[in-house]
């Protein structure tokens, strides 16, 4: 099932991450662009998610609580995360049969 969601992008520098720059992941691994994103409490670390227009990625973030309900996908550098912006895109679950 598809599920609108407010997607945005973060990178691991100071503006976007404050004191945690540089750290790992909130699952405690190292981000990836093309893998990691950030999502919401209620959606469970390692859970594959497929994001309309993007592909699929990795739930090993979480969201500050402010932004609890959006999907925030990592990039390697600011400038690339601030060029994709802020995007209301379809988000689904992906089965292991999928």
């Amino acid at each position: 099932m598809w599920i609108k969601y407010i997607v945005t992008a973060y990178c691991s520098c100071r503006i976007c991450c404050g004191h945690w720059s540089g750290s790992p992941t909130a699952s405690g691994i190292m981000p990836k662009e093309g893998i990691t994103i950030a999502a919401p409490r209620n959606i469970p670390f390692g859970t594959v998610l497929e994001i309309e227009s993007i592909g699929t990625r990795v739930v090993q973030d979480r969201t500050a609580l402010k932004f609890n309900g959006r999907i925030d996908l990592y990039f390697e550098s600011h400038e690339s995360a601030k060029r994709f912006g802020k995007k209301t895109l379809r988000v689904r679950k992906l089965e292991k049969n999928d």
